[in-house]
């Protein structure tokens, strides 16, 4: 594969975590807003999805830094 590809490539996966990143903030929102008007059981079930998509979302920034040190 060469390099114009590879970077292509690159450049793709970057833009889809990036739209990913986006969509798990917009997410994590949501669950805020969800918990705060919630009752205590569901604030348990909540906070486990706010959880899983805080850690999804450092996840995601490590691999669009990743790939953004690669790119250049």
């Amino acid at each position: 594969m060469n390099g114009v590809n590879l970077k292509a490539e690159t450049r793709i996966e970057i833009d889809k975590l990036k739209k990913r990143y986006r969509d798990l903030g917009g997410s994590i929102e949501d669950l805020l807003e969800a918990i705060s008007r919630g009752s205590t059981t569901s604030d348990a079930v909540l906070s486990r999805e706010l959880t899983k998509a805080r850690m999804e979302l450092a996840s995601i920034a490590r691999r669009l830094q990743g790939l953004q040190n690669d790119d250049d």
